[in-house]
């Protein structure tokens, strides 16, 4: 099962590569929820990784839903993410009636070129997550959904995320639960959707937030609950 791990800042970058973590998902700002890093932050951490580096395009934390003038910014900094080399992106756009913003959707992804892409958790604003992948699914640099199965916690919406993950693999999507996953829900998360990655935030922090370090110990726990 593929692991992925939120990285803050390049002291999280370095610790990541320390231990088992298969993917790095590299956030600025996370008392907003993650908003695209500093360019610098990003340049260091795509050349000090030998775990790949998916870097969150977001340029704001008010709305999943952006002006045209949002997208241009959100398409400067995907191709400076792409010069760089970076494994992919992470990012989301709706519309302010909350469904996929197809046409500024697709203005991303041909910015990322041959980039993989992770649509972000504003999956989890949209009403019917099922008709949501099937539009996702028609562009295939989109791997991966991160989601919690709707509003609240993973924990809270298993039985969704369950069908998701069953959706998904019928449409050649990864649905990677993410959102809340801590060491004492994860087994019942993994047990009930068997989603093929999963995504940790604040679970494998040495206090559960932002404010504290990595956790190795966590995650190699973690990965021998797992069983990897």
């Amino acid at each position: 099962m593929l692991l992925e791990i939120i990285a803050a800042d390049l002291k999280d970058v370095h610790d990541l590569n320390q231990t088992a973590a298969d993917r790095i998902e590299l956030c600025g700002e996370m008392d907003k929820d993650g908003l695209t890093p500093e360019y610098e932050l990003i340049r260091e951490a795509v050349q000090v990784s030998e775990v790949p580096v998916n870097v969150m395009i977001r340029p704001h934390d008010d709305t999943f839903s952006y002006t045209d003038e949002e997208v241009g910014q959100m398409i400067e900094d995907i191709n400076f993410v792409k010069e760089l080399g970076a494994n992919g992106i992470v990012t989301g756009i709706i519309t302010d009636d909350h469904m996929i913003d197809t046409a500024s959707l697709a203005r991303l992804v041909d910015a990322a070129g041959e980039m993989e892409i992770t649509f972000h958790k504003a999956f989890d604003e949209i009403g019917d997550q099922m008709a949501a992948l099937e539009v996702l699914s028609k562009f295939p640099q989109i791997r991966t959904v991160l989601t919690s199965g709707g509003p609240a916690s993973s924990a809270d919406n298993i039985e969704q995320l369950k069908q998701l993950v069953i959706r998904g693999k019928e449409l050649g999507i990864t649905v990677m639960p993410g959102g809340g996953i801590n060491m004492e829900n994860v087994l019942e998360i993994v047990d009930t959707a068997a989603p093929e990655a999963i995504h940790f935030g604040t679970g494998v922090r040495v206090d559960g937030s932002f404010g504290s370090r990595i956790s190795g110990e966590k995650i190699a726990e973690l990965k021998r609950i797992l069983g990897d």
